[in-house]
């Protein structure tokens, strides 16, 4: 089961907040009403279905609803999962079109919890489909709003001008001590306020709607890993497949996926022959290092020289609770043969802390915008480029 390490139980005017927390930035929410035991769940990535079946058993909560507040783009939803597993509803905006959706929510419409009423405020700009959940003093803002970072709209529909006024006409115009939960954080922090980014965001110091449009229509980063796979299992339900062919693999890596793909192999071979761009995770590491394959974006594509030992790690990892991985049959040896390039040498720079994220920026080709240009009297420093 995938960590949630540090992460407190919230209360906000009375609701329980429990954070799932996922080491790509992502953030999912339980919401549970104590009074009536009933709960809901918001932006579940598909790594954290056990981690909230675990949560919700453990506490006796029943689940009531399922809620992607937006079509993803970056990482497989869980509420197809949680949903079937929890009967429960799943709910998504009318314009979300995703398969197997139970419920489909309008603009200023309601779900209940218990005897309250969170409020569904429509809020397009990062997708067509966003919205955000208001209520109980607090607002989960999806992907539209982050804590010092806003959204990205350059793909699936965005667009900048229409986030402008979802972010002004809807989440600033709730009150300034409105507990703000994101959909993304790539920081560790795990909740704000309307008013603390009202007053420090640096998307919000932009002068005017013009400006903001031009910054953040200006030098996009890459599009997210593996996206069009991605919106397949989200948007059609067709899942991430359990193997992949030399083949695909070949085109995979040409559109530019090598890092998604994780070499279960040992140094030795590794040196003698691997994908360029592709990470390294011994077979004997895998236990201790499976933080890091979850920061990997899914589909997760697992190398070895035949395929053997790279399946016995993918049923390892499934039992884990790591979704979304895939074997790539045949191995190395069937991806060369198919045209794939391989270089000989070590490939891999020194390992980075477990679960280590970027704090000032997304990693490259994540869901929220690089700061935008620093103006005069500015208060946001020039983006880094991207590495």
């Amino acid at each position: 089961m995938p960590s949630n390490p540090g992460i407190p139980r919230l209360t906000i005017e009375g609701l329980h907040v429990l954070p799932l927390a996922h080491p790509q930035g992502c953030r999912g929410y339980l919401v549970i009403d104590p009074e009536s035991r009933e709960a809901l769940a918001v932006d579940v990535h598909l790594d954290q279905v056990h981690e909230a079946v675990h949560y919700l058993e453990l506490d006796d909560w029943r689940l009531g609803w399922v809620i992607d507040t937006h079509t993803h783009a970056d990482h497989p939803s869980g509420a197809a999962a949680l949903a079937a597993a929890e009967n429960a509803v799943r709910v998504a905006h009318r314009d979300a079109d995703h398969a197997g959706v139970a419920h489909l929510a309008e603009d200023d419409s309601s779900l209940t919890l218990g005897d309250r009423e969170l409020r569904v405020c429509y809020a397009p700009g990062h997708t067509p489909d966003s919205m955000v959940l208001v209520g109980a003093g607090a607002v989960f803002s999806g992907d539209s709003l982050l804590i010092g970072a806003v959204a990205r709209a350059d793909f699936i529909g965005g667009d900048p001008g229409t986030l402008y006024d979802s972010i002004h006409d809807v989440l600033l115009a709730l009150p300034d001590e409105t507990t703000l939960f994101p959909g993304h954080d790539y920081a560790r922090r795990l909740t704000s306020t309307i008013g603390e980014e009202r007053a420090s965001n640096p998307w919000l110091q932009l002068n005017g709607r013009d400006a903001f449009v031009d910054a953040l229509s200006a030098n996009p980063p890459p599009e997210p890993a593996n996206m069009q796979a991605l919106l397949r299992l989200n948007r059609e339900g067709r899942p991430i497949p359990p193997r992949f062919s030399a083949a695909e693999t070949v085109r995979h890596v040409r559109a530019g996926g090598a890092g998604t793909i994780l070499d279960v192999r040992t140094e030795a071979e590794i040196q003698d022959a691997h994908i360029p761009g592709s990470k390294l995770i011994l077979l004997d590491e895998i236990a201790g290092r499976i933080e890091e394959v979850l920061a990997t974006p899914a589909p997760r594509l697992l190398l070895c020289h035949s395929g053997q030992r790279a399946e016995s790690v993918r049923q390892y990892l499934t039992r884990a609770g790591v979704s979304g991985l895939s074997t790539i049959d045949g191995g190395i040896v069937a991806y060369a043969q198919a045209g794939g390039a391989v270089t000989r040498g070590a490939p891999w720079e020194p390992t980075a802390a477990t679960g280590s994220c970027a704090a000032s920026s997304p990693p490259s080709g994540g869901c929220a915008a690089t700061p935008p240009p620093a103006e005069s009297g500015g208060c946001a420093a020039a983006p880094p480029p991207t590495s």
